[in-house]
């Protein structure tokens, strides 16, 4: 009998007595977690493993279905001659499309379900490699027009990176205003999914993070998946469902749209998780435990991400960090990375991040500006930052992995994480033929497994949102009465408009009867351009009023004045004037405070919320307006301008792909006949050195990236 976890504490195998043995017992095992367990360890330390059983080892990795690792190490090792059996076996599990890639077991088991035409739904660990799943649907090249939907913008930007290798065959559009070709590669959140005008018809369906459509999750984005989904699935595409472990789900789901569901705990790496305890073995608090962290981040060799719940903790942490490190002398790891010059050009010299990063720290929140995040990642995996302090929006955004996982904080925000929280998390710990087993530590309450089914509102209805309900055809919606009290005294026009803006029903519809009956009165609403801050302020109170529920006309008009300033000045400025005002009012450490405060306006209100209030309400008054033949107001250019941060409507796509506004705005004198993104993006590529003149360095490589 083998005692496993004193196996996995082992760093040498180097007895050939001892290599038998355990190679007898991994093989009566060969198909159980416990004996992947052994293998993944023995790959771990390969270097300190017996050389005579390497070849014996070899062939256990293959039977283990680990077929990745498996022609790694014979293609690594000399005087491995496979037999024809094996030959032939190995080469059932190679790509036929993807060079030089063999799938895993239970990778090859989905992409034969999907070779037959299945529509399947994965449910496995963060290692399994469900990304290698898409990529192989791409290269296959056999469907026309392939929609991915990812979560949040930093997945969609990482998926078109991935995928941007197949682009003299697929037209890749990762916004709504890119042209459609014969051949597309759609890759959008289902909010721009639903904006999109004239979409073609999908023939594959890809839905990532999948688990984001449940309702027990109360995620912002549930209803738009949901309408999604209904909408998508109409097409009859083939398509797949993609999530991290959960243990069911919705059957009915499963049978409307014949769903195979994989769910599997297959991983390609291990996972030792370690709790952090005191002498009575409970979990450490204060100082004791802060202590206890830094200690351990000093000590460790390879790359950590400390889990924090929020963007504050993860800067004060990050902060002490450094005060602990500076008490060991500890030498400073970059004196010259090329964001700082962006960094004090842009925000400020004094920016607490810009100080981290010089210590090999980064604070990662999801209210950074999206090229910052990527630029910190990027350090991250190339070592130059050492530990990430980071909160949920990096583990649920960013497929990005550390050797260790520090679980620091018991909390997401205000609410408590729960066991699947955990489990995501616990899963950024290890990577594939990097880390072949990840160390979880943790500094919380042990969190007990509890089950977690995916309902899908938009099918199972219990229950299901307004907003949701509306889009459900009448032949099968379960509240029929409610779907018709919703759509009373509408009609079909402006029942489409309240529809398609997916935001509380019963407030727009409230809204088209306040403005209907009032429209002599409301010419404040028919503004367009850049609007006067009276304008802009009255127009988002009606919108904050009836959409959000918020009467207050100070919040709206703080909206305006600082939404005004992100369009009229550069955001240097702006954070200037916060920083002022937070100084008049005393507040410590005045302007990381204002740095912070401004860029989560930023992210959040002027690049997300503004812009789709401002939707709602210019949707409603035009359709108003133009049935009384009055004349209407046109809120879309102020609405772009503050969502892509003052760029021209032609260059917003390099936005999304991860260049600073800073840099877009110094391409200057485009000429007027180039419209098309591809026409735009061969123009850059023919001059860009001339246009990238006047840029610096930073701006200019990450210009280059995103044309290359």
């Amino acid at each position: 009998m083998i005692d496993i976890d004193d196996f996995l504490k082992c760093s040498e195998l180097r007895n050939f007595d001892e290599n038998f043995s355990l190679i007898k017992y991994v093989s009566s095992k060969i198909d159980e977690p416990e004996a992947r367990k052994i293998i993944i360890h023995v790959l771990d330390i390969w270097d300190n493993v017996n050389k005579d059983a390497k070849e014996i080892w070899i062939d256990l990795i293959g039977r283990a279905g680990f077929y990745p690792y498996f022609m790694d190490k014979v293609n690594s090792q000399e005087m491995i001659s496979l037999s024809t059996q094996t030959r032939i076996k190995t080469e059932f599990f190679k790509s036929d499309y993807l060079p030089n890639v063999y799938f895993h077991e239970q990778q090859k088991e989905i992409e034969q379900a999907l070779s037959n035409g299945e529509n399947v739904a994965v449910s496995a660990p963060t290692s399994f490699g469900k990304s290698l799943l898409i990529e192989e649907i791409v290269a296959r090249r056999q469907f026309d027009n392939i929609l991915i939907i990812q979560p949040t913008l930093a997945l969609i930007d990482e998926t078109r990176k991935k995928l941007s290798k197949y682009k003299d065959f697929y037209n890749l559009i990762i916004n709504t205003r890119q042209k459609v070709d014969t051949k597309n590669i759609f890759i959008l959140t289902a909010e721009r999914v639903l904006e999109f005008p004239d979409l073609p018809h999908i023939d594959f369906f890809v839905i990532d993070e999948f688990y984001k459509i449940s309702n027990r999750l109360n995620d912002s984005r549930i209803d738009a998946l949901n309408v999604v989904l209904l909408k998508i699935m109409n097409h009859q595409p083939q398509a797949m469902f993609l999530t991290p472990t959960v243990d069911s789900l919705s059957e009915a789901f499963r049978e409307k749209y014949q769903i195979n569901f994989f769910k599997t705990d297959y991983a390609l790496v291990n996972t030792n998780v370690a709790e952090v305890r005191n002498r009575n073995n409970n979990p450490l608090t204060g100082n004791s435990k802060k202590n206890k962290l830094f200690k351990m981040l000093s000590e460790q060799d390879d790359s950590s991400i400390v889990y924090v719940k929020s963007p504050n903790e993860a800067y004060k942490l990050a902060g002490e960090y450094i005060d602990y490190l500076d008490e060991l002398n500890y030498e400073v790891k970059n004196d010259n990375l090329e964001i700082f010059e962006w960094i004090d050009t842009n925000i400020s010299p004094e920016w607490q991040l810009k100080k981290l990063l010089k210590y090999g720290i980064g604070a990662h929140n999801g209210a950074l500006p999206r090229h910052v995040v990527t630029s910190e990642i990027e350090l991250f995996n190339e070592r130059k930052l050492k530990v990430l302090f980071a909160t949920v929006s990096l583990i649920e955004g960013v497929n990005t992995v550390a050797k260790n996982m520090f679980i620091y904080s018991q909390n997401k925000g205000n609410n408590k994480i729960d066991f699947f929280d955990f489990a995501n998390i616990r899963g950024r710990a290890g990577r594939m033929n990097q880390h072949f087993t990840g160390n979880v530590y943790l500094f919380i309450d042990k969190i007990e497994g509890e089950e977690f089914i995916i309902d899908v509102p938009s099918v199972d209805q219990t229950p299901v949102s307004d907003e949701i309900l509306i889009n459900i055809p009448d032949d099968e919606a379960k509240e029929i009465k409610r779907k018709r009290e919703l759509e009373e005294d509408l009609d079909s026009e402006i029942q489409d408009i309240i529809r398609d803006n997916l935001i509380s029903i019963k407030g727009q519809k409230s809204l088209y009867k306040y403005i209907e009956e009032n429209r002599e009165n409301l010419t404040y609403l028919k503004w367009d351009g850049v609007p006067s801050y009276d304008e802009l302020w009255k127009t988002l109170y009606l919108g904050y009023k009836f959409l959000k529920g918020n009467e207050k006309e100070g919040f709206a008009q703080n909206k305006a004045v600082t939404a005004l300033k992100f369009v009229n000045q550069p955001l240097k400025k702006t954070i200037i004037e916060q920083f002022n005002f937070f100084e008049s009012q005393g507040k410590k450490d005045s302007l990381n405070k204002a740095i912070d405060w401004v860029l989560k306006f930023q992210r959040n209100e002027a690049n997300f919320e503004i812009p789709k209030i401002l939707a709602v309400v210019d949707s409603i008054q035009e359709y108003v307006f133009n049935k009384a033949n009055m004349k209407t107001g046109d809120y879309t250019t102020f609405a772009s301008l503050l969502e892509n941060e003052q760029v021209d409507e032609r260059l917003q796509f390099l936005i999304d792909y991860g260049v600073p506004s800073s840099a877009v705005k110094k391409i200057r004198n485009l000429p007027d006949g180039l419209v098309e993104d591809s026409q735009i993006m061969q123009y850059l590529k023919n001059n860009i050195i001339r246009i990238s003149n006047n840029m610096i360095t930073y701006e200019e490589k990450l210009l280059r990236q995103a044309i290359q």
